[in-house]
């Protein structure tokens, strides 16, 4: 036996109660009584027992309606009961199922033939608490999970320039496949006035993506601040990375000095499908192709600074993607590709862009799930005077701070 039940024996017969007290007892169960219908509705409601055994034909309150009573004061709880009567039609026993019994008993009751029905629902309230068990385990994990996923966020959210305040001609969105992304967005001034502008993927989705971005966020930013180029900020991400992440995990990512004064973007790709330049005619420029495997993926030694340059001529944008939105299939498995995304930019005329960019993959999409995170930056170019970085700050415009 794996547990001693509290068994409440209703019946208004003294002597068939003490009899059932004493099987009870023999049977090594904790026995309670009641006279009548009634009174074992007033002791439910007090303490619940975890079994009864219920007669029929009693004064004040029959089994019946004591049943029907216990069974809306219980709720979503079960507990088993068993109508003992000398009614014996099979009416009688289908009506003792309407009104919620879970067996039924003739009388004179078979004693043996009780202890076996007792046996058998002793091993369903076994299972039922176990499950029970399970269930608050489960709602105990799902609690925890949220509560980590919000501090997630949280630290993400401080961390990750999209989620904040967009910069001066800069527009960003970003679109998670799960509770938190795995791609971010970051955006910082050098101290020369060089805009630095991150867009890196994560391998996976949720939270464990997310953190293998943390280490890349917070080096992006630090080392912007003290000046370093995009090519040596990159480096040192990659070093981080392949030293703290485990074998399989990456982020491939892109990396952007946009100079405003000499008309000059610098870019280092590894891994990211879509970034090009279109001037203000909507004419695609250049195209800056991946050409290093992302970061993380090869050991320090075998790194490679290389960066490409290019110097406009004329004003435009900037349009930088993760696969997660050239990669969107319809439901026709249709990609939504990059040319979706140069379309849309030239649709956008300058315009929001980013924007513009979102609701046409939305359309392209057609109700369909977003099965990847996906992420997009738009940088606006223009020939102009920026304020290098401690005069923004003085101005209250502040990248994000290290953690």
């Amino acid at each position: 036996m794996s547990k001693q039940l509290t068994i409440l024996a209703v019946d208004d017969v003294s002597l068939h109660r003490t009899m059932l007290a004493r099987f009870i007892r023999e049977l090594g169960h904790l026995p309670v009584t009641a006279s009548n219908g009634l009174e074992a509705v007033e002791y439910c409601a007090a303490s619940m027992p975890d079994m009864i055994l219920m007669d029929i034909l009693m004064p004040v309150m029959d089994g019946f309606s004591a049943t029907r009573h216990i069974r809306q004061q219980l709720a979503g709880h079960w507990i088993p009961i068993v109508f003992l009567s000398a009614m014996n039609e099979d009416a009688d026993y289908l009506h003792g199922l309407e009104a919620g019994g879970d067996d039924y008993l003739t009388k004179p009751v078979n004693l043996p033939l009780l202890s076996a029905k007792i046996s058998s629902l002793l091993r369903v309230i076994d299972m039922q608490a176990r499950l029970s068990d399970s269930n608050r385990l489960l709602e105990q994990y799902y609690a925890t999970t949220q509560q980590e996923h919000g501090l997630a966020q949280h630290v993400l959210e401080r961390f990750n320039t999209a989620a904040n305040a967009q910069q001066h001609n800069i527009q960003s969105w970003l679109k998670s496949a799960v509770h938190l992304s795995g791609d971010v967005i970051c955006i910082a001034r050098s101290p020369s006035g060089t805009d630095h502008v991150m867009l890196a993927d994560s391998t996976g989705h949720g939270l464990v993506a997310a953190i293998c971005c943390l280490p890349a966020i917070d080096t992006f930013h630090a080392m912007t601040r003290r000046g370093f180029g995009i090519g040596q900020i990159a480096e040192s991400i990659n070093r981080k990375l392949y030293q703290t992440l485990p074998t399989g995990h990456f982020v491939a990512a892109a990396l952007l000095a946009v100079d405003y004064r000499s008309r000059r973007i610098t870019v280092w790709n590894g891994g990211i499908p879509c970034c090009s330049f279109l001037n203000r005619h909507g004419e695609l420029e250049k195209t800056f192709r991946s050409a290093h495997p992302p970061l993380g993926t090869l050991p320090p030694e075998a790194f490679e600074q290389q960066q490409e340059q290019y110097h406009w001529l004329h004003d435009g944008e900037i349009i930088v993607c993760s696969d997660g939105v050239t990669e969107a299939r319809n439901a026709a498995q249709q990609q939504f590709g990059e040319d979706g995304v140069l379309q849309a930019a030239r649709a956008a005329q300058g315009h929001d862009t980013a924007t513009r960019i979102a609701a046409a993959l939305q359309q392209h999409l057609q109700q369909q799930p977003h099965l990847d995170d996906a992420s997009l930056v738009v940088i606006g170019c223009r020939h102009q005077p920026v304020p290098p970085a401690d005069q923004e700050a003085a101005a209250g415009v502040q990248p994000p701070v290290q953690a």
